[in-house]
């Protein structure tokens, strides 16, 4: 039977249908209105700001208050923590595996890279510089010599910071590396410098100085001392008439360029931190931003020199191409900045009795005035001991006497400390001057001793100082030497043997052959002043070829 359907019946169901359509409608335009506000909300614009995502940012200290003032004036939803964190400290949070912000402005891109190759990060450079400051010497006005980098490196007392955790201490190495990059300085010159510093005050702190701290010492004791221009500028400001003298080499400087780069290693967040990062480098555009810098003693980006004739003027910037160099540098100074255990073999065979022509005297005496002095710029904490061979050295038993043990400098020994003992003991060795040279036995004898009590907490090494070439009756052929000492290397515990031979009577080849095969460096000394100069480059490429 069909069915019916009344007038009435029909009413009612065009009434319930108006009522749906109206109610579907007015959801669809709720849910419009809600994605609307929703991505107003998530935009930041407007005002809307309810589900602010949260990123982390950390900051160098000395420009952590100019990156609060970009995350105030960022647009989009954004929270911005920002917190002061040290290059050398994020280097550590980062190798012990602890989560890394999202965000990091370091002091330098040389710090950014160094960071992201030793733990194997890569980190997204959104902007290359915030702000700019070149790393300058204040000095109380004393003779100095500014010509390059290398030549301030070599500064008596200078004062700086440790290279290892400081991107402003390690600027002056790197610039001076650059210049030996464009054949303006040498490479050997570099490492002298270098050693004196990294066996010095620069390599034996706690914590680095405070630019303050630094800048006092010299208005103080007088001397100079690195810091960036920015930081003297502000110390000037705070203490007017304190008449710092601010330079740079002519060569140029290292900026500071304090770039912003993401480093969450979050996949699923690294595109909103790449879009909060963003809106930072938008924000660097701001007045308040810019004169804020200006204010604080920074440059712009550009390096364009500071306003009124402040700082130091124009300057080139100097840059290490190579990445590769600047890795080999920095590290090259961690290894100088260990303490030394070292065991000196000095030649006193007949022939170091002769007088050198340049100044009359002996050659024992000027290598016993050149070590004595040297003595001096070795730091308690390294240990040294010195064998005197050739002749009737070793009382006829042996080719060599040891004439002080290898010990600690600050050891206490019955008259002071070790290091009083080792000056006395350098005093006597012209009184055992005579006969011939027994180099093969003595570096033998002396490299299996320095392994015996091998330290992996310091550099190991021998230095070798002799004029003349193994000349005394030895059952070992040249042949046989350079085999045995070969057999006895082992890199696991490293004893590099650095040779220096005097005048044209010493064995060159057969002393290169000796730092060649245990990783040491071998030197040439022909007058007085090329010793002075040739034992310290000896004692600087200790721990390298």
């Amino acid at each position: 039977m069909a069915a019916r359907h009344s007038a009435s019946s029909r009413s009612g169901n065009q009434s319930a249908r108006r009522v749906v359509l109206a109610g579907l409608a007015l959801l669809a335009s709720v849910l419009v209105v809600g994605l609307v506000v929703s991505g107003l909300s998530r935009a930041g614009l407007g005002g809307l700001c309810v589900d602010a995502a949260e990123v982390s940012v950390a900051a160098e200290p000395g420009i952590v208050a100019h990156v609060e003032t970009l995350a105030d004036g960022a647009e989009g939803c954004y929270s911005y923590e920002v917190s002061a964190v040290t290059s050398a400290d994020m280097a550590t949070r980062v190798a012990s595996r602890q989560e890394p912000p999202d965000i990091w402005v370091p002091d330098s891109t040389v710090r950014l890279a160094q960071v992201s190759q030793e733990v194997q990060i890569p980190f997204e450079t959104v902007l290359n510089s915030l702000a700019s400051t070149p790393v300058i010497i204040a000095s109380d006005g004393g003779a100095l010599d500014m010509s390059t980098w290398t030549a301030v490196l070599a500064t008596p007392r200078l004062a700086m910071g440790d290279p290892v955790r400081s991107g402003i201490a390690d600027a002056p190495i790197l610039a001076a590396t650059s210049e030996t990059e464009t054949m303006r300085s040498t490479s050997e010159a570099l490492g002298t410098a270098m050693a004196a510093l990294a066996q010095g005050q620069a390599g034996r702190q706690d914590a680095s100085p405070t630019a303050r701290e630094l800048l006092d010492r010299v208005r103080g004791a007088g001397g100079a001392a690195i810091v960036t221009e920015q930081q003297a500028v502000l110390a000037d400001r705070d203490s007017p008439g304190s008449e710092l003298v601010l330079g740079a080499p002519r060569t140029g400087a290292v900026f500071l360029a304090y770039p912003l780069a993401v480093t969450t290693q979050d996949p699923a967040r690294r595109e909103e931190v790449a879009d909060a990062a963003a809106e930072l480098r938008a924000a660097t555009g701001s007045s308040d931003f810019v004169a804020g810098l200006a204010e604080d003693g920074f440059r712009p980006a550009d390096r364009s020199p500071l306003a009124g004739g402040a700082g130091v003027g124009e300057v080139d910037a100097l840059v290490v191409r190579d990445p590769n160099r600047v890795h080999a540098t920095l590290q090259k100074w961690r290894l100088l900045a260990m303490p030394g255990r070292s065991l000196v073999l000095v030649d006193t065979s007949g022939s170091m009795g002769f007088a050198m022509e340049d100044t009359g005297v002996t050659r024992i005496r000027t290598l016993v005035e050149t070590a004595t002095t040297g003595l001096g710029q070795f730091p308690d904490d390294a240990a040294l001991g010195l064998w005197a061979f050739g002749g009737d050295a070793g009382g006829g038993e042996s080719p060599y006497l040891e004439v002080a043990p290898l010990e600690r400098l600050d050891a206490p020994t019955a008259d002071g400390v070790h290091r009083d003992s080792l000056a006395g003991a350098l005093g006597s060795l012209p009184g055992l001057v005579g006969g011939g040279t027994d180099l093969y036995r003595t570096v033998l004898d002396a490299y299996a001793a320095v392994r015996s009590g091998y330290d992996p907490d310091m550099i190991n090494s021998i230095i070798v100082i002799s004029d003349g070439a193994n000349d005394t009756v030895s059952d070992l052929t040249r042949e046989d030497f350079l085999l045995r000492l070969r057999e006895m290397v082992d890199p696991s515990e490293p004893v590099v043997v650095v040779t220096v031979g005097l005048l044209d009577d010493a064995d060159p080849e057969t002393l290169a052959e000796v730092s060649r095969t245990t990783g040491g460096s071998s030197h040439v000394a022909r007058t007085s002043e090329e010793i002075v100069r040739v034992f310290a480059a000896a004692v600087g490429q200790r721990g390298s070829a």
